[in-house]
């Protein structure tokens, strides 16, 4: 039933907008209002990421994974100087309404058999992809961004909550609200990465005890070699 719930709402512009301003939208509003909220955190946080973007991004090729109705083409090409932007959206409702606003390449692909070949792209960018996939095949992914990546990978994404009471309500908040699968906590990110022998270069977050913007962001190196391109 949830699965079924985040294709819905990621199924389209039109869907995910309702998701995010009527769904979403009132419980962060909530949040923000709480002890357990920290706005200049979270202002530091995308200050460390702009800072970031400024060091990868400017005269690089870039692919973005999950790039829903293409927001960060226009972003990302005129603040940040990319050479070339590419988007991929596993839905085809996303792909084509990107297609219908901006003009870049938007290509409809699952991000775990990417139709490109080894290192076609400078820099590899998703945000807030992961959680949307079974956590089984998250490395997955991983691998095959590392596969397509020459310089660099970027991902940003939410966090969970170790163990305790918060857990159970952030799980629940967005398994019925976002449709979407357990989130990895601060220590098991890292992991990931080590098991699949990818190097982290820089990792940044908001802040363990916040309720809203549980962001982290992290920059890793490609892998030599790769799974062979599909088709």
């Amino acid at each position: 039933m949830f699965k079924r719930w985040d294709e819905l709402t990621h199924r389209s512009r039109k869907w995910y907008e309702f998701r995010q301003h009527y769904i979403m939208g009132p419980f962060k509003k909530i949040a923000a209002l709480t002890p357990w909220y920290d706005q200049n955190a979270y202002a530091e946080f995308l200050q460390r990421r702009d800072e970031t973007f400024r060091e990868w991004l400017p005269g690089s090729s870039v692919l973005e994974l999950g790039c829903g109705p293409g927001y960060l083409s226009a972003i990302f090409s005129a603040t940040y100087g990319t050479k070339t932007y590419v988007g991929v959206d596993y839905s085809l409702g996303m792909v084509r309404d990107a297609r219908s606003q901006y003009f870049f390449d938007f290509v409809n692909a699952d991000a775990f058999y990417l139709p490109f070949p080894d290192k076609s792209f400078d820099v590899v960018f998703s945000a807030y992809l992961f959680h949307h996939l079974p956590p089984k095949k998250r490395s997955l992914a991983l691998q095959e961004q590392a596969r397509v990546a020459r310089r660099a990978l970027i991902i940003e994404e939410t966090f969970g909550f170790e163990p305790g009471f918060w857990r159970w309500p952030y799980w629940a908040y967005y398994t019925l609200a976002d449709g979407s699968f357990y989130r990895y906590t601060l220590k098991e990110w890292p992991e990931i990465f080590r098991s699949i022998n990818i190097r982290l270069k820089k990792l940044f977050f908001t802040q363990e005890r916040t309720i809203l913007h549980r962001l982290i962001c992290m920059v890793a190196e490609p892998i030599e070699g790769g799974r062979d391109p599909v088709g």
